[in-house]
């Protein structure tokens, strides 16, 4: 199976909320990780592990809530400008 087809499967396997509520108990173990570093309690490992988590929790947002391809484009547009 396809990476896009093990995603759909999971939407379609645990249903569209309970994946939104996964997103957001795996953002929050990526937050909980960041704030270790400021503890000193770096991590890498842990924050790849919970960095993997998130993104394949945002694919699948996308293919819940639509393509953010455009909104990306004018968020990094922004950026640009905002560092010159």
């Amino acid at each position: 199976m396809d990476r896009e087809a093990v995603l759909r499967k999971a939407i379609d396997t645990y249903g569209e909320e309970s994946q939104e509520k996964m997103m957001i108990e795996e953002m929050s173990e990526l937050t909980k990780e960041l704030c270790k570093c400021f503890r000193g309690e770096k991590d890498t490992g842990h924050i790849l592990e919970e960095i993997a988590d998130v993104q394949i929790m945002l694919d699948q947002m996308k293919m819940i809530f639509g393509d953010t391809s455009e909104m990306e484009k004018v968020k990094l547009e922004r950026l640009e400008r905002r560092m010159k």
